[in-house]
């Protein structure tokens, strides 16, 4: 594929900034095409025409109207100072990276902790066992004994003023893993909040609830931390949190500091580029937060521009990335580990598969085992290791798959296709991260130091770590782990970040084939081999990820993306 000639400027960031999204690309030929113009082609007059020239008192009109907004942003930023403020909830603030990094959750920012339901005396003393105990993760599925088949009792045990909530990392990790829709409730319909979006969910046909309206219409139910959840009809009251992480992505946010939070404004600092920019957001519609203003320092006001302009380009282009993971998350592809194995026999079935498909056969074998091409949909039905999950969706993104059972049986080729660009093993973790060291132009490879390398057993030492490096890691990236699982062999797992905190930068959801293509948090992708630790992060070039993905009108859409709330 022939290589298009491209020029690219970039103006000097700050090291905070470069470590976020990479130091400036030189790119040069390979087997995929680049980019060509991008934002510049967009933005220049068409062919043969002169940029128009601004008319003389344009300049000092448009410095004096943006000099009065900034004074006007400014004057409110000092209103909403005097205001009294909210207490937040400094209990969940303090160990906010390890409670998302191990449960599963939508960050949102609370303007007081909820209060724990007032209960009998069985409650009470229910809810200081789990609380005293030394583990209370673990002592929480000894009280569900008591709690599981009696919903009154179980809501006011485990829901604080209708929130699933807990300021206690390992019991806010059980809590995701064991509280079900249908411990609480027997009512037919119930409604349920997470961060802006508000669903209802009705009795399906077993005994579990099941969407009926938003992206995950008809799914099975679940239960996030921090979502509030109530009976349909019944008056919840305003709520105690407030959607942060929308408001941050609409307007191209990096990250947000909290200064303080009144009755209907949030006054931050938000950080684009090297520049914590002060920021006031206006509390709507309940739990929903717009942008109010900022007041950028005239001196920076072009840096923050570009920086602004930056992240939103790079949250475009990871967005259509992110659609392709949640589609091999609905295809439930397998992972490729044979049923019968003769040893170590991870990876057979992909060739065995291909080689079904191409011949035109609806199954094949494998150790005496059939296993079928398509699904039932009629989808492929293509076995995974992990990286296959990561460049699968690099492809896909790009437009390259297999057709499926109604189309012509063949390879579509989009704009990049991992067999034609001289990896030597494609399928292998290790080679990839060799092979994107090796590419420059098209991904930015970070390895950790030996003294970085915290296994995640450690659980507080590893978040702690992720928490004060989490520059180093955004939604789009590749994550390898290695070392010993429980055979005390090291091995090697890849995944993407999916999503991050607003607030802390933190990475809270994490996507791989794991066993089955899943979104779930740290604690979910890293508890079966808690040995292992981060060994290097792999980052897409944004230039490249332009190049190659294809944007269309689905991938500019930042909604919650479908399946975020699938099994843990």
């Amino acid at each position: 594929m022939a290589l298009v000639p491209t020029l690219w400027r970039q103006a000097p960031v700050a090291a905070r900034h470069r470590d976020r999204y990479g130091p400036p690309t030189v790119l040069r030929p390979s087997g995929l095409v680049l980019l060509a113009c991008a934002v510049a082609c967009a933005q220049a007059p068409p062919a043969g025409e002169a940029a128009p020239s601004p008319t003389p008192s344009a300049a000092p009109a448009a410095a004096s109207a943006e000099s009065a907004r900034l004074a006007d942003c400014r004057a409110k930023i000092a209103a909403t100072e005097a205001q009294p403020a909210e207490p937040g909830a400094p209990g969940l603030e303090q160990r906010r990276a390890e409670i998302l990094g191990r449960a599963k959750a939508e960050p949102v920012l609370f303007r007081r902790a909820p209060k724990p339901t007032s209960g009998s005396v069985e409650v009470e003393s229910l809810r200081a066992q789990l609380h005293s105990s030394p583990s209370p993760g673990w002592a929480l599925h000894g009280v569900y004994k008591t709690v599981g088949n009696r919903p009154d009792v179980a809501r006011a045990l485990l829901l604080s003023e209708g929130y699933l909530y807990s300021e206690i990392p390992s019991l806010a990790a059980s809590f995701v893993d064991v509280v079900e829709l249908h411990h609480l409730f027997r009512e037919p319909e119930i409604t349920l909040q997470r961060g802006g979006q508000t669903l209802r969910a009705k009795k399906g046909k077993f005994f579990w609830y099941e969407y009926v309206d938003g992206p995950e219409r008809g799914q099975r139910a679940r239960l996030l931390l921090f979502d509030r959840v109530w009976v349909s009809g019944k008056d919840p009251g305003p709520p105690l949190h407030l959607d942060l992480r929308r408001v941050a992505a609409d307007a191209g946010m990096e990250r947000v500091r909290v200064r303080r939070i009144t009755a209907d404004q949030v006054l931050a600092d938000a950080r684009h580029g090297g520049h914590w920019v002060p920021t006031l957001l206006r509390v709507k519609d309940g739990a929903r937060l717009e942008l109010e203003c900022q007041a950028e320092p005239a001196e920076h006001q072009a840096e923050i521009v570009q920086a602004r302009g930056l992240a939103l380009r790079r949250q475009r282009a990871v967005d259509r990335v992110r659609s392709a993971i949640v589609t091999m998350v609905g295809e439930a592809l397998p992972f490729d580990e044979p049923k019968t194995e003769e040893g170590q026999q991870d990876g057979n079935l992909r060739p065995a598969w291909r080689w079904a498909y191409t011949h035109g056969w609806d199954s094949y074998t494998f150790n005496e085992d059939t296993y079928m091409v398509f699904d039932l949909q009629g989808r492929p039905k293509v076995p995974q290791v992990c990286i296959d999950f990561v460049t699968d969706a690099f492809e896909r993104a790009s437009g390259t798959w297999w057709g499926d059972r109604t189309a012509e049986r063949q390879r579509i080729r989009g704009q990049v296709d991992f067999d034609d660009v001289g990896i030597d093993n494609r399928r292998s973790v290790e080679v990839f991260l060799r092979f994107a060291k090796d590419r420059p132009e098209m991904f930015d490879v970070t390895r950790l130091p030996d003294e970085e390398r915290i296994r995640f057993s450690e659980r507080g030492a590893f978040f702690a770590h992720l928490g004060e490096h989490a520059d180093r890691y955004v939604p789009g990236d590749v994550v390898a782990i290695h070392g010993p699982r429980s055979d005390g062999e090291n091995h090697w797992h890849s995944f993407f970040v999916y999503d991050s905190d607003p607030l802390t930068g933190l990475p809270t959801l994490l996507a791989s084939n794991a066993g089955r293509p899943r979104i779930r948090s740290w604690e979910g992708e890293m508890r079966a081999a808690p040995l292992r630790s981060i060994h290097s992060r792999v980052r897409p070039r944004l230039e490249w990820l332009e190049a190659v993905i294809r944007l269309d009108a689905a991938a500019a859409t930042r909604e919650p993306p479908p399946l975020i709330s699938a099994p843990i």
